[in-house]
């Protein structure tokens, strides 16, 4: 305990480092997020209507259900501060305008051209700071025919063929939970912007950093997309009771829980395998005893063993594939990984003192630094919490914060 509350008080890797964001649902937010968790100050520039995630939990209980705070909002707005400014009025701008000379970071999720017709383009506020690190996660890139198009998470998710490589084969394009494309996008252009930081330590000099929806979804696919690339052969979705390898497969326990074999190297594990299964005459069978010939009778195979799988409980399976040193995973449920002791032990769940909900569970860090921990320093801000103060840290006294309001520039 000693150490981790040691830990907690030692500064993030990018402390020092001041982003400025207009964004807005989540891949932007979650970039952000992603960089307020290793320390940086992250400043959230809202329009007076706030970003549209605040109410989008109205759409989530409509959708889904679920009821009570904004945990959307929460989860992708933690480690940030909150100024309004609308930036159709010139003053509101100049104060913007103002954030960025002296910002490192410059982060947006808007289009491509939505900057531009701000007049807060990239060439606009490089040109003010030639040290910003200008990072845009848009769409579709700054390239190509529909580089201006519009975008959602389930558009990216949809156009990069992750919905028809997810799902078993012969079935309609699958329903992918929401949010896979957003996040991966988030922490890309997180990375892209710790890249383009580190360059800035060399050269001096910011840059233009260009990251989207799109590119980070077909890299995250690269290994069943390189098929059709490489091969000009497309990667096949699976039919769980015909797959090719059945000791790389799910299946279902006694008590109705299921759980994962996962090996690929199946010769080597196969006689493991039967001896878990209680069924030594498997190995040596000519149906069996070859990763080619399990592949060709698959589906007798895979009836085989879900018939015994189901004669013992998932713990009691795993007592015995520890016991033959084979590797294997439960299926867990979501709330099931917010309790997993696993997920628990390296803060990829953590635990934060919220001042309205209290202590409460958060996603936490995918990522551990032994000298400069990520951390939870702040809730998500209330639309416009700290424009006063982060004014005052710009040289801004009372008597000038009180005349920005009264001129209709600040709320």
């Amino acid at each position: 305990m000693k150490d981790s509350k040691n830990k907690q008080k030692m500064a993030g890797p990018l402390d020092g480092v001041r982003v400025v964001e207009i964004t807005m649902f989540q891949q932007g937010p979650v970039c952000g997020t992603k960089l307020g968790d290793l320390g940086a100050d992250v400043i959230k520039v809202e329009p007076t209507s706030g970003d549209p995630g605040r109410g989008f939990m109205r759409i989530i209980g409509t959708m889904v259900g679920l009821k009570g705070r904004n945990y959307y909002f929460e989860q992708h707005n933690r480690n940030k501060r909150s100024i309004v400014l609308d930036l159709k009025q010139e003053k509101s701008k100049e104060l913007f305008l103002k954030l960025i000379d002296e910002a490192d970071v410059f982060l947006t999720n808007m289009s491509i051209e939505a900057p531009q017709k701000m007049g807060i383009g990239p060439e606009v506020l490089m040109k003010r700071n030639p040290r910003l690190i200008y990072a845009q996660a848009s769409g579709w890139g700054r390239k190509g025919p529909d580089a201006n198009e519009l975008s959602f998470d389930y558009t990216g998710i949809a156009r990069a063929g992750l919905m028809m490589s997810s799902g078993e084969r012969g079935t309609p394009p699958s329903q992918v939970l929401p949010g896979l494309g957003d996040e991966l996008g988030g922490m890309v252009c997180a990375w892209a912007i710790c890249c383009a930081l580190y360059a800035r330590e060399k050269t001096g000099k910011g840059q233009l950093v260009d990251t989207s929806l799109m590119g980070s979804l077909i890299c995250m696919e690269s290994l069943v997309l390189s098929a059709p690339a490489m091969l000009g052969q497309e990667f096949p979705r699976e039919i769980r009771t015909q797959a090719g390898n059945p000791i790389y497969n799910h299946y279902r326990a006694k008590d109705d829980r299921w759980f994962i074999l996962a090996h690929l190297q199946p010769d080597r594990y196969w006689p493991n395998a039967c001896r878990a299964l209680g069924m030594p005459e498997l190995e040596n069978d000519p149906r069996f005893n070859s990763i080619e010939a399990r592949g060709e009778n698959a589906r007798e195979l895979i009836s085989i063993m879900d018939k015994k799988f189901a004669t013992k409980t998932r713990d009691e399976w795993f007592q015995i594939f520890k016991r033959e040193g084979l590797i294997h995973s439960p299926v867990q449920t979501l709330t099931e990984v917010i309790d997993d002791p696993q997920a628990v032990a390296n803060n990829y769940v953590t635990s934060f003192e919220h001042p309205v909900l209290g202590r409460t569970k958060m996603v936490g860090f995918p990522w551990d630094f032994s000298q400069t921990p990520a951390s939870i320093r702040r809730e998500a801000p209330e639309l416009g919490q700290h424009t006063e103060e982060i004014l005052l840290e710009m040289g801004y006294n009372w008597d000038d914060i009180t005349q920005l309001k009264t001129d209709g520039v600040i709320p």
